[in-house]
């Protein structure tokens, strides 16, 4: 059982794309490769896998349930300090998401490569309590001194 051609437009629209960040080869082969492009940028390579898909994703995870086989052949691609995959899905409203597939997680990037790392959530630090003073009108800290 097969799952449809080939995303001939969409493997044409997301060469334009990659051009834009650097010299772009395509990948002549079959629809189950593990990439379809390979991006050579002035500090990486990075191996490309497109696909279409009728929904957006919410999550980046949400690639992984949807794209399992797909993912798990990019995965295939050693990462070294000048490698990287990325994960490119195509909409039926002409509107790309990218992914950046790494080790252990899944971020969510822009076009051009760039990302937001996870922010860190703010703590929360409570003030201190106002020094308490005793009933004849002394701090604490002045009733431990010994006066």
């Amino acid at each position: 059982m097969t799952r449809g051609n080939q995303p001939l437009a969409a493997l044409k629209e997301a060469a334009v794309i990659a051009a834009r960040r650097g010299d772009v080869r395509p990948v002549p082969g079959k629809r189950g490769d593990a990439f379809d492009l390979i991006l050579f940028e002035k500090q990486r390579t990075i191996f490309i896998k497109v696909k279409r898909s009728v929904t957006q994703f919410i999550f980046p995870l949400e690639i992984l349930h949807q794209y399992r086989r797909e993912i798990a052949k990019l995965h295939s691609i050693p990462l070294t300090m000048v490698t990287a995959r990325e994960f490119w899905v195509w909409h039926p409203n002409r509107t790309w998401q990218f992914f950046l597939i790494r080790h252990d997680s899944v971020v969510e990037c822009r076009a051009d490569g760039t990302y937001t790392p996870p922010a860190v959530l703010p703590m929360i630090i409570e003030e201190p309590l106002p020094e308490e003073s005793s009933p004849d009108g002394e701090s604490d800290s002045m009733s431990e001194s010994g006066e």
